[in-house]
């Protein structure tokens, strides 16, 4: 089984108490964990961490929307893998939007655990 050592995440969402748990969970897990509560803070650690996935919150509270960063962050970063999460029951052309924007997966919120290390390990070993 491959070692996450050196794998770097950086999660971006609004929500403090997500940040802290979904963080604790992949540290867990071995990868180095960066943390945003805002768009701004986090297209910042983009640039300074060169993270190999980004975790997206689709609507953040303030500054630019989660589509707005996953526009930036790609254009930063065009191999980035990006997982979109989204807790309001999207509709299929938002999920949509998200891919063809370059997103590699989009999970409703709240997604399990399990869910979310499965997917995580699937985008990374695909490199």
């Amino acid at each position: 089984m491959e070692s996450n050592a050196g794998r770097k995440v950086l999660l971006i969402d609004d929500e403090e108490t997500l940040l802290k748990n979904i963080g604790d969970f992949l540290k867990v897990m071995g990868y180095s964990v960066f943390t945003s509560s805002n768009s701004t803070d986090g297209l910042e650690l983009l640039r300074n961490h060169s993270p190999d996935l980004l975790l997206l919150d689709l609507h953040l509270k303030e500054g630019l929307t989660g589509m707005q960063v996953l526009k930036a962050a790609k254009m930063l970063k065009p191999d980035l893998k990006v997982i979109v999460l989204s807790g309001f029951g999207e509709e299929e052309d938002t999920k949509n939007s998200c891919i063809s924007l370059g997103a590699s997966a989009f999970l409703g919120k709240p997604t399990s655990l399990k869910s979310l290390s499965e997917t995580i390990k699937n985008l990374l070993e695909a490199k």
